[in-house]
């Protein structure tokens, strides 16, 4: 269970971390900007004449003993729908398979009404299922997809790319090389083909280079995140941003499958990188990929190579969350467009929590710089699970994943260069 034992490790070493520069700011790492949001102490700052219409509605997935979904809404002004320490709605309830791990990842299809869900059964295959989301008073439905092929060790995540579902796993060959395998979900409306299947894209990738095994901030899984960077490969398509331990960064361009990946190279020899811990999220607004850790927002700069063939990180921006309590937060970030940016912490082990956990979430506002986000909204929620709380070591934060609200007004095409997806009700 990544995320419990990614918060156990580094509860055993905030004390030791808190005086560390681990991550410090770019290019001023002196002065890291710090914003102020805490449990039960609500923020807005958006202007009264702001839009206030639905925009987006946000799932929230926490396994605990089975796959809850919690669902939630924020409006164009970045306002959070609800009241201060309401809980959370729960949405969906998705019972654990036999013999599943406690692992959930998930995204949306490029249509934007359906959510592919990837859980390793242990000893056996990667089971992929299709959540389709309905109209708000309809139900969502469970459809099982074809399994993943064997061939995919590991960690395996699912990523929604150039209107395509990709699988991508990685794992370990030897103490000194990793290899790295990647398929593309086929269907059959699309392609012609006689019924789903997942298909290998290339052959596997194999890397030789030793990888670090303790760092504390670092979770045990080898592929630590990813970032989906449309507009950035070399012939204007999409990349696929892979993080790995070790800091180590690959690309895969869309576009052009059979060229494999490419290593991402540092712009600086600063030690202060950081992998991306599961989705992070690109923002075109300031050229970024932004993503959090515990009580920490790093955002990454992007810069191409010199042949403008690959992609160059600048060392991370930070910014900081003093009122977070770091070794018992989990987190993720979402970039919902016009924009806003969305950040859920779950807090876990306050002794005064003893029927809940609690969410803190928050919206911002994205300006030309990485650093430039200016807080709109900040609340609590109360967010219940399966399991009492007792069981906490049953409990993982798994995704945070947004769709467009039904009820939105109709779509404008493009906004800020974002490609936003629109539901019909039927």
């Amino acid at each position: 269970m990544a995320a419990a034992e990614e918060g156990k490790a580094e509860g055993k070493m905030a004390a030791a971390e808190e005086g560390k520069a681990e991550g410090a700011s770019y290019p001023d790492r002196s002065t890291p900007p710090i914003l102020e949001v805490a449990l039960g102490k609500d923020f807005v700052d958006i202007p009264s004449n702001a839009d206030e219409s639905p925009a987006w509605l946000l799932l929230v997935g926490v396994m605990s003993g089975g796959l809850r979904f919690h669902r939630f809404g924020v409006a164009r002004s970045g306002r959070i729908s609800g009241r201060s320490d309401d809980t959370l709605q729960i949405f969906h309830d998705l019972k654990k398979p036999q013999g599943c791990s406690r692992s959930a990842r998930a995204a949306m299809a490029s249509d934007g009404r359906s959510l592919c869900l990837l859980q390793r059964v242990e000893k056996a295959q990667t089971e992929a299922l299709q959540l389709q989301l309905p109209a708000e008073e309809e139900l969502p439905a469970e459809v099982l997809l074809p399994p993943l092929d064997p061939s995919m060790r590991g960690r395996c995540v699912p990523i929604s790319a150039d209107g395509h579902i990709w699988a991508v796993s990685a794992s370990y060959c030897s103490a000194t090389s990793f290899r790295l395998v990647l398929q593309r979900l086929v269907i059959q409306e699309e392609e012609g083909v006689a019924g789903q299947h997942w298909e290998q894209v290339g052959g596997p990738f194999i890397q030789h280079c030793k990888v670090e095994l303790s760092h504390p901030m670092w979770s045990p899984d080898l592929l630590q995140g990813y970032a989906v960077l449309p507009g950035q490969g070399p012939d204007g398509g999409t990349l696929i941003l892979l993080s790995l331990r070790n800091c180590l960064f690959f690309t895969f361009n869309c576009s052009a499958p059979n060229s494999g990946w490419t290593k991402v190279t540092h712009t600086s020899k600063d030690k202060y990188y950081v992998p991306i811990l599961g989705r992070g999220v690109y923002a075109q607004e300031s050229n970024a990929v932004y993503m959090v850790r515990k009580d920490v927002i790093y955002a990454y700069k992007l810069k191409l190579g010199h042949e403008e063939t690959s992609l160059k990180l600048d060392p991370p921006v930070k910014i900081c969350f003093p009122s977070v309590t770091r070794s018992m937060a989990h987190s993720f970030l979402t970039h919902l467009g016009r924009g806003v940016m969305c950040c859920v912490w779950i807090c876990v082990g306050l002794s005064c929590w003893r029927d809940h956990l609690h969410a803190i979430i928050t919206t911002f506002h994205l300006g030309p710089e990485p650093s430039d986000l200016k807080l709109l909204h900040s609340t609590s929620r109360q967010v219940d699970m399966l399991l009492p709380m007792k069981h906490l070591d049953e409990f993982e934060f798994c995704f945070l994943q947004e769709y467009k609200d039904d009820k939105a007004l109709p779509p404008q095409a493009h906004e800020e260069g974002v490609l936003l997806h629109y539901r019909c009700r039927s």
